[in-house]
Parts: structure tokens; C-alpha cells; sequence
């Protein structure tokens, strides 16, 4: 694979405080005495606001809480929501992340699944092959066998 050597675009200010994915589990779970605190008294700070979200954190959010927390699903999207509609967060690619968000819920699927879907079809793809039964409910992705 070839590298282009260029580096990574600006595209936020420098005085823009970003989240790692462990930050906002911490602030979300409130399951560390010592850790959890700190991501709120952090994530309230008049001065830290807005926090931005990337993507890969917000996708990592999503399995940590539903896989490792064993946040029911729709419990995960909820929080996922709530995050989005609060000022005090902000996020890349905030309207294909709703979107995301709203196809996951309805196919019961993960969040993963719905943006890379959406990703593709925003960069031409007519679909996205996939093995993955719940993906397959969503309406961008092709099983792999209706290809062969």
C-alpha cells in the first residue's frame, strides 16, 4: 500500500479540546472513583467547550459500552444521542452520524456497520459487500453472495 506522504488536513482550532474514547466512557459509566470525575469536572469546563468527537472514538464508544459494558443496544444509541444534541460536544461528519445512527437503530445493527455504508455510498459506492447478517438489513449493504 502506498502512502501519500502528506500530512493530516487542519480543520478545527488549536483551542478545540478533543476525546479520547476512554474519556467519554468514564463520563458516560461513571464506573471509575478516580476517572470518572475527572471526565465530568473535564467535559464541564465552560473552557473545554465544545469537545470534539471523532468518528473512530464515537465507534469505539459504541462497542466498548455494548460489548464490554454490555449496554443493551438501544441504550448505546440513546447516549450516543443525547451526546450529539448537547452543546457542549461537537462532531466530524455530525449529519452522516445521525444518519448512521438512526439506520443502526432501525436495522439492529452496529453503528460501525451504518457509517461504513454510508461512507462508501457518499464516496460512489452502489453498495458494500459484507458477510455480516445485521448489516445485511441495512439498505447500502449487498451480501457478498448476491455478487458472486
Amino acid at each position: 500500500m502506498r502512502r501519500s506522504g502528506r500530512g493530516l488536513p487542519k480543520t478545527t482550532s488549536a483551542s478545540v479540546l478533543g476525546a479520547d474514547t476512554n474519556v467519554l466512557v468514564r463520563f458516560l459509566t461513571r464506573d471509575d472513583p478516580v476517572q470518572s470525575p475527572k471526565s465530568y469536572q473535564l467535559f464541564t469546563e465552560a473552557a473545554n467547550q465544545p469537545i470534539r468527537v471523532c468518528v473512530v472514538a464515537l465507534v469505539e464508544l459504541v462497542w466498548v459500552l455494548h460489548k464490554v459494558k454490555r449496554w443493551p443496544l438501544a441504550e448505546v444509541f440513546d447516549a450516543c444521542e443525547e451526546l450529539l444534541d448537547s452543546s457542549d460536544f461537537e462532531f466530524e461528519e455530525r449529519e452522516l452520524v445521525v444518519r448512521a445512527l438512526d439506520e443502526a437503530r432501525q436495522a439492529d445493527c452496529d453503528l460501525a456497520d451504518a457509517l461504513i455504508a454510508l461512507f462508501n455510498h457518499r464516496a460512489g459506492c452502489e453498495s458494500t459487500a459484507t458477510f455480516d447478517g445485521n448489516a445485511q438489513k441495512l439498505a447500502l449493504m449487498t451480501p457478498v453472495e448476491r455478487r458472486l
